[in-house]
């Protein structure tokens, strides 16, 4: 009951949404599909005795009728089975669009996606919205729909089985022995049985298919890093390592792989000879009658085809079993993911902006702590007025990029109070860079490239005039650009933005002094109405600052 607690708190910002009135349509008409399914098996049923007793009888003018029936059933269960399941692909997508949206949006909102690597991430958040919520919407609509049939035939079959079974008579010694509705009992009692071995036999393999899908995971993500890395791996003669990390990852993912091989052969051992058992079952069942004259061949096969059905609708958890583990376990990850972005995003509060209209930053007894909340810095008291350049100064690793943090509102580790302008900037030591042509790689975070004057305009200005005609070029800029260049590509987008509060966090360390200090000049003659603070060990720029900030480590 928790995991179907678990999933409902899922589904329904989806399910319960009024604007989704075409999911429950596409719902309705995939189950609909499947009831049309179970009611051509019932006429399937009444089809098999009537064939075979024209069969068993030779009645020749009955049997060429029949099969023309039989034809017409067949292709109209091929159309319906082909409609169910277009419609079922299609709700598939409609739904895991919009919960992979729900999930981005949830991880992306509020910085939250920066806030779990602070107390705990989750394993692999990207496993979690791409593979988890592709395996929880497959598997809920496909194990809803043949939950549904698996009732429905149970319901359609249940009454026929009673019935034929109702008026056999079986033989017991010298008299003959009339059990109501002995196949339906006997149905009950086979599949009771399947089920309650099957769940003995597999119970663990929610818990290792949970395992199996972080592991999995865990190997991607070992595989993208060190993609990511390549060169720095490379540079180091890292190869060794990096083999036996993804050694070390498919170890993992193999034992866990084995143990889940061992309880699929064992239930595969059981369930394989349940279904191959069952088919003869009714067969062995009703013989007794058969044989007795009290059933002719035709009701034979009736009571075969109708026995199969009811006893697979009772089956239907021997024969979801490993679904059911599978969508567990996707349930259980999500659900773990979505708690874990709701404790992120409810961590702190979001900075206040500056009161009034009032421009600068204003810090009044702000306190940068660390996460177990011993402070960090002196608490500082500080107004800084619109337009200046100011310097963080400080010892190495006394909190500057920490304050930075709390300054940008994702460290939510502080006291006191600070206000800012919502226009806000930050340029870390290591732009962030990606595949995307170099005007989209400039204009980042807007989503529309800017027109290509501004752009040539600030490339020449910073220094990268040879680039100006390579705008449309698609490329890993973080490979093809020099640590150098890539702090001149952060700071043109500063020089593009024009923000009201820019920090940079030593984002000129990797030029040399003579090219940082004309980045710097050239970026302060195109925001001069900007506040800019800045950490920098560079003492050669210290002069194109108007003040400092003296940051004091806090004593222990």
């Amino acid at each position: 009951m928790n995991t179907l607690r678990q999933f409902w708190q899922l589904a329904a910002p989806y399910w319960r949404s009024r604007h989704n009135w075409l999911a429950w349509l596409l719902l309705l008409a995939i189950l609909g599909m499947g009831l049309i399914l179970v009611q051509m098996n019932v006429w399937l049923n009444f089809w098999n005795k009537d064939f075979y007793d024209a069969l068993g009888a030779l009645d020749t003018p009955r049997i060429y009728p029949l099969l023309g029936r039989y034809c017409l059933l067949i292709s109209a269960a091929v159309v319906v089975a082909v409609a169910l399941d277009w419609v079922r692909k299609l709700l598939i997508l409609r739904w895991r669009e919009a919960m992979t949206r729900q999930l981005v949006d949830a991880w992306l909102g509020e910085r939250a996606f920066y806030r779990l690597g602070l107390y705990g991430e989750p394993d692999n958040p990207d496993q979690r919205i791409a593979e988890d919520v592709n395996l929880l919407v497959t598997d809920s609509i496909d194990l809803l729909r043949s939950l549904v049939s698996a009732v429905a035939k149970l319901l359609s079959f249940v009454f026929i089985l009673w019935q034929l079974s109702s008026d056999l008579t079986l033989p017991w010694g010298d008299s003959q022995l009339v059990v109501p509705g002995y196949l339906l009992w006997f149905a009950l009692g086979y599949a009771l049985f399947g089920a309650v071995l099957t769940h003995w036999i597999g119970s663990e393999l929610t818990r290792l298919n949970v395992q199996q899908q972080q592991r999995e995971a865990d190997l991607r993500s070992t595989l993208r890093h060190q993609r990511e890395h390549a060169e720095q791996i490379a540079l180091y003669g890292g190869e060794p390592w990096a083999r036996r990390h993804v050694a070390d990852d498919f170890a993992g993912i193999a034992a866990n792989w084995y143990r889940m091989m061992q309880r699929e052969r064992n239930l595969g051992l059981f369930s394989t000879s349940y279904n191959y058992i069952n088919s003869m079952v009714p067969l062995f069942a009703a013989l007794p009658a058969f044989l007795s004259k009290s059933l002719t061949l035709g009701g034979l096969m009736q009571v075969n085809s109708a026995f199969m059905q009811v006893s697979n609708a009772l089956s239907w958890f021997v024969r979801a079993y490993d679904e059911l583990a599978r969508w567990s376990a996707s349930v259980q990850r999500l659900h773990q993911f979505v708690s874990s972005l709701e404790a992120a995003r409810s961590l702190a509060p979001q900075p206040a902006p500056a009161p009034g209209g009032a421009s600068g930053v204003q810090l009044q007894q702000l306190q940068v702590c660390y996460p177990d909340g011993r402070p960090m810095l002196q608490a500082l008291s500080q107004h800084v007025a619109a337009g200046r350049w100011v310097r963080l100064d400080g010892p190495s690793g006394v909190g500057k990029s920490t304050l930075i943090r709390t300054l940008a509102g994702i460290w939510p580790y502080y006291r006191g109070e600070h206000c800012t302008q919502t226009d806000v900037l930050i340029l870390p030591q290591q732009p962030y860079l990606f595949r995307a042509s170099l005007a989209q790689l400039l204009s980042y975070p807007a989503l529309q490239p800017w027109p290509e004057a501004p752009l040539r305009h600030a490339l020449v200005a910073l220094g990268l005039a040879a680039w100006t005609e390579r705008l449309h070029e698609v490329a890993d800029w973080g490979r093809v650009l020099s640590g150098g260049e890539q702090q001149r590509v952060s700071l043109l987008r500063a020089m593009l933005q024009q923000p009201a509060l820019l920090i940079l966090d030593e984002a000129t360390n990797q030029l040399d002094d003579a090219s940082a200090q004309a980045c710097l000049r050239a970026l302060r003659d195109a925001l001069p109405d900007s506040t800019v603070l800045a950490v920098t060990h560079q003492p050669v720029l210290h002069t194109l600052f108007d003040e400092e900030i003296k940051l004091v480590r806090m004593e222990s």
